[in-house]
């Protein structure tokens, strides 16, 4: 399952790379294509695999965020944001009750992350940057396809 995902991620990033990053009036689709990246890799693990919990908060942050580029509501968009994740957390916990592995820490977790990356990108060039964020999903996916790749040789398969 490790290395099945590990190259999901892998050709998630490269997607990405190709379709956010080159072009940096599409910077705003990076929630949205990293959580599609992480959704695809949850996919490929099953109920059980890992991912589900970045996946949904990362969705529905990225959807919030498209939807406020596109619509331009007169709302706060930091509200918005804070909506969306807690929405993600909400339908994580949902997903989770149907035997999904969905964990509340991973939720949390991404939540962070995404607030620390809002929070810290006027102060580093490479949070405002797609190829950013492709070279971290695709090294996350390196590191589990070889650690995939590694438990398998070991298991004899």
């Amino acid at each position: 399952m490790r290395l099945r995902q590990g190259l999901v991620l892998l050709v998630g990033a490269v997607i990405f790379a190709v379709v956010v990053g080159p072009e940096p009036g599409r910077f705003y689709l990076t929630p949205l294509g990293l959580g599609l990246a992480y959704l695809a890799a949850a996919a490929a693990g099953g109920r059980r695999g890992g991912y589900w919990a970045t996946a949904i908060v990362l969705v529905a942050w990225g959807l919030a965020v498209v939807w406020v580029r596109e619509s331009r509501p007169d709302l706060d968009t930091a509200g918005v944001y804070m909506v969306a994740v807690g929405l993600g957390v909400v339908a994580g916990l949902l997903v989770a009750r149907r035997g999904f592995a969905v964990d509340a820490l991973g939720l949390a977790a991404t939540i962070v992350l995404a607030g620390l990356s809002l929070a810290f990108a006027t102060q580093w060039d490479a949070l405002v940057e797609a190829r950013s964020y492709a070279t971290a999903v695709g090294l996350v996916g390196l590191v589990n396809a070889v650690a995939g790749a590694v438990a398998m040789h070991r298991a004899g398969g």
